[in-house]
């Protein structure tokens, strides 16, 4: 199935987050073309990164000097323009939204920075902004964790950007009109945090101390436990009827009141002796096939090894579809053909 079948997008991006929904736009179906400017093309390439963010796309490289002639006659053909430029880049390129919609205004235009202010930044600072990253600490006095996963890129930019997309695309379906869509990566990740949302309203405007909430390993009933060959077990059986299945599943029926409680040693430790008396593999075969919420923490080799995994993980890369294009293109590899499709001179 390819629902955007018939859309073309022309990407003029770099880094992770917009050159990735371009990844998930061509997944779905979508045609798109990846603008690299020379000498060099995408400052990722030659990385492995370059290669899972733009397999299935076509690359055609130009010299900067090109970019005005060859890009109004792209667009005059796309639905969707995709770049991650601040303003005075975006004027430097010709990028600029009001230009791009006044010359084109059929055109979706998605760009994804990461301050509403236009301030330079990366990952780590979109979660500190936001209020993220300090709500991601082990103990109250603890710094906050770097975490390894890129949340503020990935759910801030690219999920973000990506639904505000295909909603666009719906509307310019139906009324053929485009619009401009700056996505800022902080702001973004303030839009996704629900969780401190809740307890903020939960608890009259005042949030609980960092990793003393429900979700951050404080009850019994939700946290991590390291198994005797230190790795872990996690365990999310929040709701009384899976702490209680588990409980009995472990003959300490005595741990069951203790479910939810916050500050008391007491089912903690006994939990972790009992998690650290086994390895994980032997944990792993005891909770295959139960129904408690309760299972083993699986590393990234792994988990691409998983039966689950196989339409995810795919000859060496990730896609979003079973039917992912999964050839990486060579610099200007499509040049040819692009010029004499759409007429570029």
């Amino acid at each position: 199935m390819k629902p955007l079948e018939g859309v073309i997008v022309v990407e003029l991006a770099r880094l992770l987050p917009a050159p990735l929904v371009g990844a998930i736009l061509a997944d779905m179906g979508a045609e798109v073309i990846k603008i690299e400017l020379l000498p060099r093309g995408d400052s990722l390439r030659g990385t492995e990164l370059f290669a899972l963010l733009n397999r299935g796309k076509y690359s055609l490289s130009i010299h900067p000097e090109e970019l005005p002639h060859v890009l109004p006659s792209l667009l005059s053909h796309a639905q969707v323009l995709l770049t991650n430029y601040r303003p005075w880049t975006q004027g430097d390129l010709g990028l600029s939204p009001d230009t791009i919609l006044r010359t084109h205004p059929h055109v979706i235009y998605l760009n994804i920075t990461g301050f509403s202010d236009n301030r330079p930044g990366h990952d780590l600072n979109f979660l500190a902004e936001s209020g993220v990253l300090d709500r991601l600490r082990p103990s109250p006095d603890a710094p906050p964790i770097v975490p390894g996963f890129l949340f503020g890129d990935l759910l801030g930019g690219t999920a973000s950007g990506t639904i505000r997309l295909l909603a666009a695309l719906y509307h310019q379906a139906r009324t053929g009109k485009g619009t401009y869509l700056p996505i800022a990566m902080r702001d973004e990740m303030l839009r996704w945090s629900f969780s401190a949302a809740h307890l903020y309203r939960l608890f009259g405007g005042k949030l609980p101390p960092p990793s003393m909430d429900f979700l951050s390993g404080s009850m019994p009933s939700y946290r991590v436990y390291k198994t005797a060959d230190n790795r872990y077990i996690a365990v999310a059986a929040i709701e009384e009827k899976f702490w209680e299945e588990l409980c009995l599943f472990l003959g300490r029926s005595d741990l069951i009141p203790y479910g939810r409680s916050i500050g008391e040693s007491f089912p903690h430790s006994e939990l972790e002796k009992i998690f650290g008396g086994a390895t994980w593999e032997e944990w792993r075969t005891r909770l295959e096939g139960t129904q408690f919420c309760a299972t083993p923490v699986y590393t990234f080799e792994e988990a691409i090894q998983m039966p689950w995994a196989e339409s995810i993980w795919h000859k060496g890369f990730l896609s979003f579809s079973s039917e992912a294009r999964l050839e990486v293109p060579p610099l200007g590899a499509h040049n040819e053909w692009l010029r004499a499709r759409f007429g570029l001179r």
